[in-house]
């Protein structure tokens, strides 16, 4: 079930855009402290989308500064991809001290922001 949007002008419900989705992404995002990591999955499960599609809308992130896209990772804390190198999401998440000696995440450093956002 995709998170329903109300169309104003249209007066009916629709789905959310592509637009839409980056912005609601992103700005989940933004929620993660500095060492801190969250998975596509996690973030996918949020928006009631696909991982692979949360994959997608990071790569196409054009404020690297701003939206911290290398703090997401893969569900088995993997780093997974990285648009401008997994070597930089590597130097960045070290500087954030995010990984152990053999460059994986810390498990430590995981943060569901599902279960910190849907947690009553």
């Amino acid at each position: 079930m995709t998170i329903p949007l109300w169309d104003v002008k249209n007066n009916c419900i629709r789905k959310p855009s592509i637009d839409e989705l980056s912005e609601a992404t992103y700005t989940l995002i933004q929620l993660l402290g500095m060492g801190e990591v969250t998975t596509y999955g996690d973030l996918a499960r949020l928006l009631d989308v696909s991982p692979r599609l949360i994959g997608r809308i990071l790569g196409k992130n054009k404020d690297l500064v701003i939206i911290p896209c290398h703090r997401v990772v893969m569900k088995n804390l993997k780093l997974g991809g990285y648009s401008i190198g997994i070597e930089f999401k590597k130097k960045l998440l070290r500087l954030e001290d995010s990984l152990d000696e053999e460059d994986r995440v810390k498990r430590d450093n995981y943060r569901s922001l599902y279960d910190f956002l849907m947690d009553p």
